[in-house]
Formats: structure tokens, C-alpha cells, sequence
């Protein structure tokens, strides 16, 4: 008997990661014979929409829908008769305040990106009710069993892409970029959102690729990001000025059209353009521009630490100054400019390597397989799903289910 699923994150078809997963998970969902539904916490207010067949209801007034959300899932709960419910979410749990949320089984596909799990996260999946984590990266299922929820309670399903859009083959940007063939170029897809501290370190990076320009006369960079940081983000063109990049040789994404949503095939045809993906950041739950780089064959810098160690299947990791973060009482990293900078040049030297591009450009596609859709959903989504069934069919213990008393079960077992 297939699940009714209530999901909690970014409407389908918003350009952001999320929004491009949901996009991925929902119509497999569908087939698979669940009914779905999406609760969008952006991208939808104020009706209830048909996607694909899936209907899709608006966000709330809360900036994470904790008004509202809860309440449509329970209430889809309440009409749910002919097989078991199960609600999700699709974003980070720690601002999930509403105890509400714990009335309703729950399946959150979560990033971790410090280490160790940042206490609000831990306090969500203990504070009550009946929760499962899944992990979006090997990193993530590691801290949350490190920091002591149960095995049972902990699984793994990385974010994936289109294979049919994110491919090597295809058009290429550079002449409507007005940027030479044989020049070489670096791009940066990262949302410009929250400054407190700047978890993707557009400081570091910009300063990196500022004095890697400064030394390549034929080096240009292409920002796929806000540059308003009216996300409450950075304001990039006064950061740019301080740096004294040569602008004549930066491309941005047009703003309007950012804002409006940007095709998929589009942002593809960008991607094979370049010659590596900047992401050296201070923490990924996963980081879908990087699998997305590799799957149409480029390279990527990113910091050694958290998902990003383990999605660097071709490129180049560098290190940098562990920080801790006061706001959400962990530890994340600052990558080190001079070794971003170091990376851009190893990519730099392989333009007259023939040899090596390709070979590098081999290991990019290789590695991007695992990360392909149809393969995330049948090696991992469907087994999920598949013990969901099992799980949602159990008795709930009076008062709910918490650690202790999973324990303790667990314990009998042994007997």
C-alpha cells in the first residue's frame, strides 16, 4: 500500500535547489503510486494550484509557513483514509517552532552543514513525536548518529539532478557572454542569502578570484546570484568596488530574469561554458551546484569541510580556519583565500592540457553518476518509503514516541 505524503518545502518550480529536488521527487513519488502534495513555504500564497497532477498548497505568513503548515498536514492527516499519512519537510528543522509539528508523523530530509549538529536541530528531532531524519549527505547521517539519535531513526538520500538537462553535451554560453573561447572561466551558482555570518563566503571567494584575475589578463567570472542581498545577504557590487574587480571581464545573471526564474536548461547550457565552479563556502548540507558542475563535466573549489569533502569527485578541495558560529552553537570553516587562489591556477594550467582536461572532465562525469535522479530514487527513496509503510503501520505508544522509550524497545529486542 503506497503512502499519502505531505511535503513542506519550495514549490516545484522555483529555480532555487529545493524547489529543483521537489521538481526531481514528486512526479517519481506520483508514479510510484503515493499520493503527494507540496506545501510551499515560498513561491505560492493565497490558493492552492495543480503541478503535474500534484496539488500544491500556498505558504504562510511565517517565514518558514510554521502558521500554517502544520495545520494543512493535520488537516490532510484528518482526510487520509485509505493508507497511511506521512508528512515531510524539505529545508532545515531548526526554525520549525510550531509544536504542532510534532503531531503528525514526520520524515525531514535535512542538511547539516556544521559540525558537530547544531543544538536547535538535535532539540527538534527529541523534542517529541514521531520523526525521522534523512540525511543529504554521508557527513550529515555520520553527525546526526554521532550526536546520538538511533540507527532507526537516521537515513540517507542525497540531493540528484536531471541527467536529461545537466550533461555535458549541449549548448554553451560564451558568445552570448561575450566571453572569448579561450579565455578561461570560473562560475559561482550560490544563493545570496543571511549575513550573519556570510555562510557563502562571497568575501573570500571574490577576494580569491579578484587576485587570480589580477595575474590572468584573460580570466572572467560569471555570477548566477542576487546581488542586492535584499535576503537579508550581501550587497556584492560594493564589495566588488572595494576589491577593484575588473568588471569588463564579470558576467551577471540579469536580475529580472533571476528573479523570475531561470530555466533549468538555461543555467545547463552556463555550467558547460565554464572552466570551474568556485564553491569554497563555510558549511554545505549538500550543495546541488556542485553534482550539477561535475555532471556537465567541469571541475569545482570547495572547502574541505562537511558535505562538500565528499562531492568534490573532480576538482579541488582547500583548507581553511575553523569558526565558531555563536548563532547556531557550532563549528563551521572559512576557506583560506591564498588556497582558493592556488586551486583557480591548478585549474588555470589545464587549459593547454589537453590530456589532463579530459581526463579530469572523465572523473567530473564518473563520479556525477551516483547523483543521477533515477538512481537516488531506487537505491535510496524507495527503501525509505518503503519502511515508512512498515513504520506508519505500528501502534503510537500513549503520549507519543520519545528517545528513551525507543531505547528501551530497542533493548527488549536483544533479550
Amino acid at each position: 500500500m503506497a503512502l499519502r505524503v505531505a511535503v513542506s518545502t519550495n514549490a516545484p518550480w522555483v529555480g532555487s535547489g529545493y524547489g529543483a529536488q521537489m521538481a526531481e521527487l514528486g512526479p517519481r513519488m506520483k508514479a510510484d503510486g503515493h499520493d503527494v502534495s507540496i506545501l510551499a513555504n515560498y513561491g505560492l500564497s493565497g490558493t492552492v494550484l495543480d503541478w503535474n497532477g500534484i496539488s500544491v498548497y500556498p505558504q504562510g505568513i511565517d517565514a518558514y509557513s510554521n502558521d500554517l503548515h502544520p495545520a494543512q498536514m493535520a488537516r490532510i492527516q484528518s482526510e487520509t483514509k485509505d493508507r497511511p499519512f506521512l508528512g515531510a519537510t524539505l529545508f532545515d528543522v531548526w526554525p520549525l517552532k510550531n509544536p504542532e509539528w510534532d503531531n503528525v508523523p514526520l520524515l525531514s530530509w535535512t542538511p547539516i552543514d556544521h559540525s558537530p549538529v547544531t543544538p536547535e536541530v538535535l532539540q527538534f528531532f527529541r523534542r517529541g513525536g514521531r520523526k525521522w531524519a534523512v540525511a543529504m549527505s554521508r557527513f550529515g547521517e555520520t553527525e546526526l548518529l554521532n550526536a546520538g539519535l538511533p540507527r532507526d531513526q537516521v537515513f540517507y538520500a542525497p540531493h540528484s539532478f536531471n541527467p536529461e538537462v545537466w550533461r555535458p553535451e549541449g549548448e554553451t554560453m560564451r558568445k552570448t557572454m561575450s566571453i572569448p573561447e579561450d579565455a578561461h572561466l570560473t562560475w559561482i551558482n550560490a544563493a545570496n542569502k543571511g549575513s550573519t555570518p556570510v555562510r557563502k563566503c562571497w568575501g573570500e571567494q571574490l577576494t580569491a578570484w579578484a587576485i587570480f584575475a589580477a595575474r590572468h589578463p584573460d580570466a572572467y567570472l560569471y555570477l548566477h546570484t542576487d546581488l542586492s542581498g535584499m535576503a537579508q545577504g550581501v550587497q556584492l557590487e560594493p564589495l566588488m568596488n572595494a576589491l577593484k574587480m575588473p568588471r569588463d571581464r564579470i558576467r551577471i545573471v540579469p536580475q529580472y530574469e533571476y528573479r523570475m526564474g531561470i530555466d533549468q536548461k538555461t543555467v545547463a547550457n552556463i555550467a558547460r561554458s565554464a572552466d570551474v565552479l568556485l564553491h569554497a563556502t563555510r558549511g554545505e548540507g549538500f550543495g546541488v551546484s556542485q553534482i550539477e558542475s561535475l555532471a556537465s563535466g567541469v571541475p569545482i573549489v570547495s572547502t574541505r569541510w562537511t558535505a562538500m569533502t565528499e562531492l568534490v569527485g573532480a576538482g579541488w578541495l582547500v583548507e581553511g580556519q575553523v569558526e565558531w558560529d555563536p548563532f547556531q552553537g557550532s563549528w563551521w570553516k572559512v576557506p583560506n583565500v591564498d588556497a582558493i587562489v592556488a586551486a583557480l591556477e591548478a585549474s588555470y594550467a589545464l587549459k593547454g592540457d589537453t590530456a589532463g582536461s579530459a581526463a579530469l572532465k572523465a572523473k567530473a562525469l564518473s563520479f556525477a553518476e551516483q547523483y543521477a535522479t533515477p538512481r537516488v530514487y531506487d537505491e535510496h527513496w524507495k527503501p525509505i518509503f518503503e519502511r515508512m509503510e512498515v513504520e506508519l503501520k505500528k501502534p503510537v505508544p500513549v503520549g507519543g514516541v520519545n528517545r528513551e522509550e525507543r531505547r528501551k524497545a530497542l533493548r527488549k529486542g536483544k533479550k
